[in-house]
């Protein structure tokens, strides 16, 4: 490797192209990253602003490719190769230790921008630490150079940089462009026109991990917004529940909103109601308001004759049913029969906008690409992160599936950069 256009061209500074591009230096192979945005990682942050970065998630590679819907097979494989042990080891090499919390979600100690600011540091000293060759640093970020499709010819790829036209070389790209959420960080998808023009099949991105639309009663929705006045957190319309759809089950935080739900608690059977959705235009979803509770244990609560309580007092003797979970239990259940408290359904409309949702699916559709994740049309050319169509719910599947994904792209650009 002699000239510039011997640089691997990594086209996107999120998790999965920092990362690609860290394994690269650390095999001496310089790379060059051009991103819209003038400063790299902008979604890397976004994962760790709200309560901590959650890396990855505890469990054996067969446990927790079952989170990555339709692709369990593939990600059994990767989550082999680049597991979360591996991940937090890794994490440690950028200065932060790692703990597990709720539910089996691992956490690193350190925030991400503290992280983020370890990882460029070990790019830039890995460009002066190595042997360069032919005075080519191993490490180049290019800010604000938004991708405009390909080129003429396999190796040419076209950018746009201060309002000009500009070429780049490169005999091996990553693209790593993300998907359409939270386009404030750069990653729009723009690209999916550009990579549709190139005869490339993307399916049409969509949100994941969103909040859901519910058409609730006037009534209800003037006490959620009420509740979220006086909190001015979301704690205050937050519920433990367990709700059901398309035979997966979840129980978790669901937030109640003006238009529907949010949460963990829903996100985890987002890919479900989706599903559902695309039949029908509509998803029933099953809500169980209390899930610490056996049904026999309300049978049994419920012997307790009402007597001249009202059914709200009622509900908050026996059960322990009382606030918003009782006005819950009131818009689901009209006729007020408490032993259907763990049996009740709920109507879902559609999902918040892309713009709005913490990931997306939908991409670049896998029969396009290899096992290693390389363009079958263009060789040479690798997709990774969240360009591909895959998903998973929050929990740190959605960054170890990128990692994971990034390591095996990586290893096969080394592996034929070595021959």
């Amino acid at each position: 490797m002699g000239k510039e256009e011997d640089r691997v061209l990594i086209i996107g500074a999120g998790p999965a192209g920092l990362f690609c591009a860290y394994r690269l230096v650390e095999a001496g192979i310089p790379v060059l990253i051009a991103d819209r945005m003038m400063s790299p990682g902008r979604k890397f942050l976004l994962a760790g602003a709200s309560g901590g970065l959650n890396c990855t998630h505890q469990g054996t590679p067969d446990e927790l490719s079952q989170k990555y819907y339709g692709n369990e097979e593939l990600f059994k494989g990767l989550l082999t190769e680049f597991s979360p042990a591996a991940l937090a080891n890794w994490y440690k090499t950028m200065g932060s230790d790692t703990f597990v919390g709720n539910g089996g979600k691992v956490f690193t100690k350190l925030g991400a921008p503290e992280i983020l600011k370890h990882w460029l540091e070990h790019l830039d000293r890995a460009s002066w630490g190595s042997p360069r060759q032919a005075g080519i640093p191993l490490f180049t970020f290019q800010g604000g150079c938004e991708f405009t499709g390909f080129g003429d010819k396999p190796d040419i790829f076209m950018f746009r940089q201060d309002g000009k036209t500009l070429e780049l070389k490169a005999k091996y790209a990553v693209f790593a462009l993300g998907g359409g959420s939270h386009p404030e960080t750069g990653s729009n998808g723009a690209w999916t026109s550009l990579f549709q023009a190139a005869g490339i099949q993307v399916a049409p991105l969509r949100s994941a991990n969103c909040g859901v639309a519910v058409r609730w009663s006037e009534p209800l929705k003037e006490r959620i917004a009420e509740l979220g006045q006086i909190g001015k957190t979301k704690g205050y319309t937050s519920l433990n529940i367990r709700l059901r759809c398309g035979g997966a089950s979840s129980t978790g935080e669901v937030v109640l909103t003006p238009r529907g739900l949010e949460g963990s608690g829903v996100y985890s059977i987002g890919y479900y109601i989706r599903q559902q959705l695309d039949k029908t235009g509509s998803c029933k979803v099953g809500a169980d308001l209390l899930p610490d509770l056996f049904q026999e244990q309300i049978t049994r609560r419920l012997t307790k004759p009402q007597g001249k309580n009202s059914l709200s007092n009622y509900a908050r003797k026996a059960l322990g049913l009382a606030g918003l979970p009782y006005a819950l239990f009131r818009e689901l259940s009209p006729e007020g029969d408490l032993r259907k408290v763990k049996d009740l359904y709920l109507t879902v409309t559609g999902c918040n906008p892309l713009e709005e949702a913490i990931s997306s699916a939908g991409g670049v559709c896998m029969a396009e690409l290899d096992a290693n994740f390389m363009l079958k049309s263009r060789p040479g050319c690798f997709v990774i992160g969240e360009m591909a169509d895959w998903e998973a719910p929050t929990g740190g599947y959605l960054l170890q599936g990128c990692f994971s994904i990034s390591y095996r792209a990586s290893e096969k650009i080394i592996d034929l950069l070595s021959h």
